[in-house]
């Protein structure tokens, strides 16, 4: 009997753990083939999104980064994460991509 209790307590366990921490694709969406992965407790977001500012009138670039989005930050929208982000990394090289028209 103790361990048929100890197999259900182990069992629930992991369940629960497996509930918070295993991220879900949410697809990919049509700003350049960002994706987004989301678990109870955090959030990835793989920013691939192009970028027409007047700062960059003459080429085409595109915004690539991997973000992580940890609890309640999780539950926002796609686009106050994209305003946050933007006010962050937006304009460093690193994450700036030229695409070849």
């Amino acid at each position: 009997m103790l361990v048929k209790k100890k197999v259900i307590t182990i069992g629930s366990v992991i369940l629960v753990l497996l509930i918070l921490f295993i991220p879900i694709p949410h697809g990919t969406y049509r700003d350049g083939g960002t994706k987004d992965y989301c678990a109870l407790t955090y959030r990835v977001v793989e920013w691939n999104r192009f970028i027409y500012e007047s700062e960059f009138p003459d080429n085409i670039l595109k915004y690539h980064n991997t973000t992580v989005f940890l609890f309640p930050n999780n539950f926002k929208s796609l686009d106050e994460l994209w305003e946050r982000e933007k006010s962050g990394n937006f304009l460093d090289p690193d994450y700036i991509v030229e695409v070849n028209n």
